[in-house]
């Protein structure tokens, strides 16, 4: 009987160290968002758990609940305090992130950055939605064919030290400047995080010039305000709206005429993809030139020399096209 109990006893605490050391080698990659609780950044995080179910690892998503960025340099630093494995942040503000990606390598932790880059600040790589210049270009080449390389167009971006915004801006410039020279790109405009105050810039950027042909809001947080400021201004037909909006988000607006289009990419793919190239940080690669992923379509290259993980060319939403998704 006691010999039996003993075996009994040997085995329960034999179980319980090997399902503790099981733990404690299960790997966690974090993302840590520009905002939560707003539908593109939904999206990354279920294709980060569905990736993280997949690879075998943990999944951790904390993010501020506005844009600001000493918030959410906060989470990313607790996340580093932690011992999380890999980190992975869409940045806010580019400039100061540096001390934390020193932090990050002090402790052996892999910070990385996913959405929004911060190319000089010594991360471990980027995980990009599109090249900054594609997307730049798309949006503006799209509007042209509907409002004519001579119209006035008015930006609405969110925060103004965001990088990935304000380098899709500086794109969008670059693209009027060298093929459509009389277009006329209003000076941008920021919300934060909110899109009632998008509502208020595009509102009164319409009083402000009756000959507004379009508005694009650069950030996600900003499409519902575009949009509902063109519905309620009367503007449907004579204004366009367009910007960086995931097609749920602005399905209503594309469907009411109010949004002639959007453009963007998957972001569950995304997400999917930061937890993969977390993962490949974790077990010591460098991500290949080409790389087969887990039920995406093309293969996914990488750049050594810049540190870029590119999902993809960006993608444009239509009232032709809209329903066939839901992100």
């Amino acid at each position: 009987m006691l010999k039996s109990l003993a075996v009994t006893l040997s085995a329960t605490t034999l179980l319980t160290f090997v399902s503790g050391a099981a733990l404690a080698q299960e790997k966690r990659v974090a993302f840590v968002p520009q905002i939560v609780g707003i539908p593109y950044f939904n999206a990354m995080e279920e294709g980060g758990k569905k990736a993280a179910t997949e690879l075998g690892v943990k999944f951790i998503y904390s993010g501020p609940v506005d844009t600001n960025p000493v918030d959410q340099l906060q989470i990313v630093q607790n996340l580093i305090n932690q011992g999380v494995e890999a980190v992975s942040v869409s940045v806010l503000d580019a400039s100061s992130i540096g001390p934390v990606v020193e932090a990050a390598k002090a402790k052996g932790v892999k910070l990385f950055t996913s959405d929004s880059d911060a190319p000089d600040s010594g991360r471990a790589l980027y995980v990009a939605q599109a090249t900054d210049q594609g997307l730049g270009f798309t949006i503006i080449d799209e509007l042209v064919k509907r409002v004519g390389p001579e119209a006035k167009i008015g930006i609405v971006s969110g925060e103004a030290t965001a990088s990935n915004l304000n380098t899709w801006i500086q794109f969008m410039q670059e693209r009027a400047k060298s093929q459509y020279p009389k277009l006329t790109l209003l000076a941008p405009q920021f919300a934060g995080g909110t899109a009632q105050r998008a509502s208020q810039i595009a509102t009164d950027l319409m009083a402000a010039n009756p000959d507004l042909k379009a508005v694009i809001a650069v950030a996600s947080s900003t499409c519902p305000g575009v949009g509902q400021a063109i519905e309620t201004a009367g503007k449907v037909g004579k204004v366009i709206g367009t910007g960086y909006c995931s097609p749920n988000t602005a399905r209503s607006y594309i469907k009411s005429g109010a949004m002639g289009f959007t453009v963007l990419w998957d972001p569950g793919a995304l997400g999917y993809l930061t937890v993969w190239a977390g993962k490949q940080l974790i077990d010591g690669k460098t991500p290949a030139a080409s790389n087969t992923i887990p039920g995406f379509s093309k293969p996914v290259t990488y750049d050594a020399k810049t540190g870029v993980l590119l999902l993809g060319d960006p993608a444009v939403f239509t009232a032709e096209n809209v329903d066939k998704f839901n992100f």
